[in-house]
């Protein structure tokens, strides 16, 4: 039911004060499911009171919090916005609504609303304008986005919440509240659907996944069961499942809304989240028992993620000490077999708001969702490189891996390219999905200029444009897909082009080198265009052509990365050509002796041929000459002043055909 702006200043007009004292008398039922976590019956409730009487700020208030509690800033967004008719809404309510206006892709109208908030609310105004510059962020993302496809997968996803894949060896283990038997039948107050469990598919020949089903009952129970990991040798499973406690034994902070866990209780009982484990033991999983670090009588600790070799388990909880409402922790297994005590992953992956589903990738990269991390809206992927509580930085995946909704649970085949990741992103009735993720084959123009390099006044290079050059296109190394273009007259040449595609371009023309670059186009959109150059060599005999970008430290002949770099394109270009046989010199300037300068030029020759020789290049076809200071390009013998830039141009590496 909507209710606009306009009718709820004329209800506060006329009708303020006796919809306030009949709202208090009403709203009993709905505000203990409310206190009590049960959001979609408290979210009934309270809807039957505005169809029996005038909207008031507790009833407005209540219903906007329960869409934002079970996830929904859609509609959130709407009845946030109604709040702040109200004169006496609290500010809050506008942090609220611009969070939802952000969650729902509303960039623009979620900086009005922080901006609004941060003059009203002085004391968080940091926090307002760092989510305003999140703002920012998420739009130019969403403006160049990343060339992956992200689609839903239809076969795993329900139109219940399917989320947090897994490899289980040819099976995909997943979680869902779809609910397949009759003790299903029981609802989560929380949210209106069947409690979470763990399904799993079989992959099938043609790569698409078979008959789901429920995994057995020693792992489901009538209660929450989710979010699994499993040791390296398949006989080991970690997972998440609810534990019943007594709630006068809980702190009163941890029975507040801000608790992690979602789960729903009565007046004498929570639930909190413990980590399970079961052996698998003739086809079966036995031995299930709570992980040694569980403590659901205290704290929650869930969403388990085991290292590759099975050596670190990764977890979340809430438990007292950390960064923020929950942390990323580990424990290592012991040499006996026993798990450590837990360790908190760190500041660098920990923030003062929510880090949850934590993944290892094979290569040790670990994934992980976050809220308190920059993100698009809701909680975004991150991944971070290290292990323990040693990370490098942090770094956001951006869009379309993330959303302005919540994403999170990334996984990847061992192709490293393709795999699934869990989010809402479909909207407030989609709730969470399992999407395929994959390099996306968008096309763009790829426009590039054939050129060839010539001594230049200097002694250095210039490239000029060089016409009706060859080029062999092959895409993907397989020459079945292979096509051929000529450069035009001013050395142009254009062709439709597909991201995440390698495209091997040989350039070939009578009197010069063949020269081959490769080209992976960055296509984020139809209408970029992708530039590169192809720069080719005379193949005069005795022609000598400076290499760019070979420098040296001072009286030294360590190669530096540069130098490298330029040094790898002399390899490309032997093996481009291998009939040909090119001498590698080096020369100085006049400063220091003659014979230093001999030696010195010797030992950075002999270096730079020692590497091209590294690389697979026959030792015959590569001589290393160094000239010293006897073949300056400029008038900057001994004795003669000069500034470093002319003794710079003398300081110089070449290579020259010779055979």
């Amino acid at each position: 039911m909507k209710i606009f702006p306009f009718l709820l200043m004329l209800c506060l007009a006329l009708c303020c004060q006796s919809a306030s004292t009949w709202a208090q008398g009403n709203s009993a039922k709905a505000d203990k499911h409310f206190n009590d976590f049960d959001y979609a019956l408290a979210l009934e409730e309270y809807k039957k009171l505005l169809d029996n009487g005038q909207p008031t700020l507790h009833i407005t208030e209540r219903i906007a919090h329960c869409y934002r509690l079970i996830n929904q800033p859609g509609s959130a967004e709407i009845w946030y916005k109604q709040t702040l008719v109200f004169p006496n809404a609290a500010p809050v309510n506008l942090f609220y609504y611009a969070n939802a206006c952000r969650q729902n892709g509303k960039y623009e109208d979620a900086k009005q609303a922080y901006q609004r908030f941060a003059q009203r609310e002085p004391s968080r105004k940091a926090e307002a304008e760092r989510l305003m510059q999140a703002c920012d962020m998420a739009m130019r993302w969403i403006n160049r986005p990343l060339p992956v496809d992200v689609t839903r997968d239809s076969t795993l996803s329900s139109n219940f919440s399917d989320f947090s894949t897994v490899f289980y060896g040819n099976n995909l283990v997943f979680s869902s509240d779809r609910g397949q038997s009759s003790r299903d039948k029981k609802v989560y107050g929380w949210t209106g659907a069947p409690y979470l469990q763990l399904y799993q598919a079989e992959r099938q020949s043609n790569k698409t996944w078979g008959p789901i089903t429920p995994l057995e009952n020693g792992i489901n129970t009538q209660f929450h069961n989710a979010t699994a990991t499993f040791s390296p040798d398949l006989e080991e499973i970690f997972f998440t499942r609810t534990k019943r406690v007594k709630k006068r034994v809980l702190p009163q902070e941890l029975t507040e809304e801000g608790s992690w866990q979602r789960y729903s209780k009565n007046d004498d009982f929570i639930d909190r989240l413990e980590i399970y484990t079961a052996t698998l033991k003739k086809g079966k999983w036995q031995d299930v028992k709570p992980f040694i670090h569980s403590k659901g009588d205290v704290y929650s600790v869930g969403h388990p993620a085991l290292s590759p070799d099975g050596k670190i388990l990764y977890f979340v909880s809430d438990m007292p000490g950390g960064q923020g409402q929950t942390d990323i922790y580990y424990s290592v297994r012991q040499a006996n077999g026993l798990w450590s005590a837990p360790v908190n992953a760190g500041p660098v992956i920990n923030t003062p708001g929510k880090e949850v589903f934590p993944v290892v990738h094979a290569d040790g990269t670990l994934f992980f969702s976050s809220d308190g991390h920059l993100g698009m809206g809701g909680l975004d992927i991150f991944s971070a490189k290290g292990s323990a509580n040693q990370w490098q930085k942090v770094q956001n995946l951006y869009y379309p891996f993330n959303s302005p909704r919540d994403d999170f649970g990334l996984i990847y085949e061992k192709d490293g390219k393709n795999g699934y990741l869990s989010s809402n992103r479909g909207g407030d009735g989609s709730s969470d999905d399992i999407y395929k993720v994959g390099p996306s084959a968008t096309p763009c123009q790829l426009v590039g200029a054939t050129f060839v390099r010539l001594p230049s006044r200097n002694g250095r290079t210039q490239k000029v444009p060089v016409e009706a050059v060859n080029l062999d296109v092959i895409v993907n190394g397989d020459s079945a897909n292979a096509f051929r273009t000529i450069s035009n007259e001013d050395g142009k040449f254009q062709f439709t082009a597909k991201a995440n595609q390698t495209y091997t371009i040989r350039g070939s023309k009578k009197g010069y080198l063949i020269k081959t670059i490769q080209v992976v186009p960055d296509c984020r959109k139809t209408t970029d265009t992708i530039s590169v150059e192809l720069v080719l060599d005379r193949s005069a005999y005795n022609q000598a052509i400076v290499l760019d970008n070979i420098y040296y430290d001072l009286d030294k002949h360590d190669l530096r990365p540069e130098a490298m770099q330029e040094l790898d394109k002399v390899v490309d270009m032997l093996k481009d050509n291998p009939t040909i046989k090119i001498e590698l010199s080096s020369h100085t300037d006049s400063r220091e002796s003659h014979r230093y300068n001999l030696m010195l030029s010797q030992l950075r020759a002999a270096t730079a041929v020692k590497y091209i020789i590294s690389k697979g290049i026959d030792p015959k076809r590569v001589i290393d000459k160094g000239y010293g200071e006897t073949k300056l390009l400029n008038r900057c013998k001994d004795g003669v002043s000069c500034s470093e830039e002319d003794h710079q141009l003398n300081r110089r590496t070449e290579f020259k055909i010779v055979r």
